[in-house]
């Protein structure tokens, strides 16, 4: 049986993810700002196999039709009597120890699609499976709060469609002073200084050059605010660590922004899962452990 197929008739497809109760607030039709709490995304890119991640070891059928990926049980750590998590994930034991994680299983929705590009849509803009939107759902969050330009910001180059809106989007940041200056060069002064010409009104210009002001106008602010707080915290020296550890400085800072977004890529593992996973999760866990831990010494 094919994984795919497995995943369809089985209700042990898992997830794993840190779920703070503030995400309550999006339950709450006034859908008010979040006030001094913030939400961090992480997305592991590329469809991460929950159920190598949060694993059902005393489930037959789990080792009946999965022979050649299981996850032996001494590969990982029982955190129940019927589920364990992958021994890469041990940096997070502590954690859950603390209760600061939660695990959801089976969550999904009627007739799922297979792909992983129209799966990552659906999920980016919580529409229904056969319903395509083009703003996600941080960017119609941003849309009714109406709030500063940069209360959402992905740590990448290009922004995903989670945090793009109808009339505002979050902003693509990895390093604060090369966007301040790359904001400061002098296109992007013409930009601001010629807002009001009538060209600017069409309606695909005009939201590209209000993007592009909202960029600068939140630019200095951003820079200059996160570096009145440094970290000192030993992140992994990786793409993942950096991205955290920018998001903990933008936090222990005082910024603003109420919604972080990134994300770790390569989990789109058809071939050679058992390595790649393992290596992916370990960078995951480690990471999130010294995240975790240098917010707390705020």
């Amino acid at each position: 049986m094919k994984r795919r197929d497995f995943l369809k008739q089985s209700t042990f497809a898992s997830g794993m993810f840190f779920v703070p109760q503030f995400l309550k607030a999006f339950e709450n039709s006034s859908m008010k700002p979040f006030s001094n709490k913030k939400v961090v995304i992480i997305q592991l890119k590329g469809g991460n196999d929950g159920l190598n991640t949060v694993v059902p070891f005393n489930n037959d059928i789990y080792y009946q039709q999965r022979s050649n990926i299981a996850i032996k049980q001494n590969d990982l750590f029982k955190i129940s009597d019927e589920v364990g998590l992958h021994k890469s994930l041990q940096p997070l034991q502590d954690l859950y120890n603390k209760g600061f994680v939660s695990i959801i299983n089976n969550v999904g929705y009627p007739n799922p699609n297979l792909s992983h590009f129209r799966a990552t849509d659906i999920w980016q803009t919580a529409s229904d499976s056969n319903e395509y939107l083009q703003n996600g759902w941080v960017g119609r969050y941003l849309d009714y709060t109406k709030g500063n330009p940069y209360s959402a910001i992905e740590v990448d180059q290009s922004l995903s469609l989670m945090l793009k809106g109808k009339s505002q989007n979050g902003l693509a940041i990895t390093d604060p002073k090369m966007f301040y200056d790359s904001m400061s060069a002098p296109f992007f002064n013409n930009v601001v200084t010629n807002y009001n010409d009538a060209h600017l009104s069409e309606h695909n210009l005009g939201y590209l050059y209000n993007t592009m002001i909202d960029a600068k106008s939140s630019a200095k602010h951003i820079y200059e605010q996160s570096n009145t707080k440094s970290t000192f915290a030993e992140y992994p020296k990786n793409i993942f660590g950096k991205q955290l550890k920018t998001i903990s400085q933008f936090i222990n800072s005082g910024l603003e922004t109420q919604v972080y977004y990134a994300g770790l890529s390569g989990f789109d593992t058809h071939a050679n899962q058992p390595g790649t996973q393992e290596r992916l999760l370990k960078v995951y866990a480690e990471s999130m452990e010294v995240f975790i831990n240098d917010l707390q010494k705020k």
